[in-house]
């Protein structure tokens, strides 16, 4: 017998095998930079949002001291408010009684302290009703930290008291920041 010579070129399919792996190599390097952009970018959505809950946290724990500060507050003013109280039940206090001129939006607002009429405030102010109310409060002796009750009459059927009682309500609202022992009420004397 005779032994034959067997060639075997396997050439061309080493140049698809290599092609084969040159691709997946590529690929595969694509996939992983990829995933270290994805977690690059979860890592930073991460970090914002433990910021944003690290900051709100503060705010909330701010909120909570404010908080307990007004009710340590109420406990050591509960004299004072209660000498409030006796003061208004007595006919003082300050309030504002809310006068329709004329059909529209005009009106007129009388403070009076103690019974007493100490001012007026006319519609024409009312880009400055703020600034009016704590002139009024200061011209009736009240500082920021005492207890002032305040009362808002005014007559439900008067034409033009639904768009002038917000415009105060919302002034005592805005000066109760700087008087926080402002207490206000109104009240409708319409029959």
């Amino acid at each position: 017998m005779k032994v034959r010579e067997i060639i075997l070129d396997f050439t061309s399919l080493l140049d698809v095998v290599m092609i084969i792996l040159f691709f997946f190599v590529l690929y595969s390097s694509l996939d992983a930079e990829n995933a270290a952009e994805k977690a690059k970018a979860a890592e930073a959505s991460y970090t914002e949002m433990q910021e944003q809950n690290e900051k709100e946290q503060q705010e909330w724990r701010e909120k909570a001291d404010e908080e307990w500060d007004r009710l340590l507050s109420a406990d050591t003013n509960a004299g004072k408010n209660q000498q409030a109280l006796s003061a208004y039940n007595e006919g003082k206090g300050i309030t504002f009684n809310l006068h329709e001129v004329e059909k529209g939006d005009v009106w007129t607002l009388s403070v009076l302290a103690d019974g007493k009429r100490i001012g007026k405030i006319s519609s024409d102010d009312a880009r400055q009703l703020r600034g009016k109310l704590k002139e009024m409060l200061e011209k009736a002796g009240y500082g920021t930290e005492d207890v002032v009750i305040a009362t808002l009459t005014f007559n439900g059927n008067d034409y033009g008291t639904e768009a002038a009682v917000p415009k105060v309500e919302n002034a005592v609202m805005g000066i109760q920041r700087e008087y926080k022992n402002l207490y206000f009420t109104t009240i409708n004397i319409s029959k």
